[in-house]
């Protein structure tokens, strides 16, 4: 091996540090794609849950936990409307408020769970003027049931519009590993 090599591998020639520099950067993508390839890792840009890297945690879905999961069919129509796709193998990730034996209300203004006033329905329409979907009803969540509801924004597309998802409709857990 030249000598000049052997230095820069060494990490002993300062002038070489930006190509050291890529090259560490270039393992690092090379890395990252073959997470997001396999859905390993995730970028998250939806406004709901903070945006950023979320990676596959091997958790069962809970209250308090992050989800991901295929856009439920009672939403279909509506991303179908808003995006010109059917939305089939589109995920959505959101934070789960509720699981099986909690009591859901969706039926007054108010999103209540166990007696309590959580946050506002979603207006009737988006701001586009399209009706948004709604889920009506007031019952506990049975058995593999979860209630995804985000805070972070007022006009969340959770299970307020689409209603519960089932334990098999859940691709993961998640969990940030970097966010901003």
């Amino acid at each position: 091996m030249p000598n000049r090599l052997r230095h820069v591998l060494r990490g002993r020639s300062y002038h070489n540090q930006p190509l050291r520099t890529a090259l560490v950067l270039l393992a690092l993508l090379i890395i990252l794609s073959k997470l997001v390839g396999h859905r390993a890792a995730i970028v998250n840009t939806s406004p709901s849950v903070a945006p950023g890297l979320y990676v596959r945690s091997s958790a069962e879905p809970a209250v308090g936990q992050i989800v991901d999961f295929c856009i439920p069919r009672a939403a279909r129509d509506y991303v179908s409307a808003r995006t010109g796709h059917t939305g089939e193998n589109w995920y959505i990730l959101k934070p789960i408020v509720a699981g099986p034996g909690d009591r859901v209300d969706t039926t007054g203004d108010w999103l209540v769970i166990n007696r309590r006033q959580i946050a506002p329905m979603p207006p009737m329409s988006d701001r586009d003027g399209r009706p948004l979907p709604r889920w009506r009803a007031n019952r506990l969540l049975g058995p593999g049931e979860f209630f995804v509801f985000s805070a972070r924004i007022p006009n969340s597309f959770d299970s307020r519009c689409y209603g519960p998802i089932k334990r098999n409709e859940i691709a993961s857990v998640r969990r940030p590993l970097l966010t901003w």
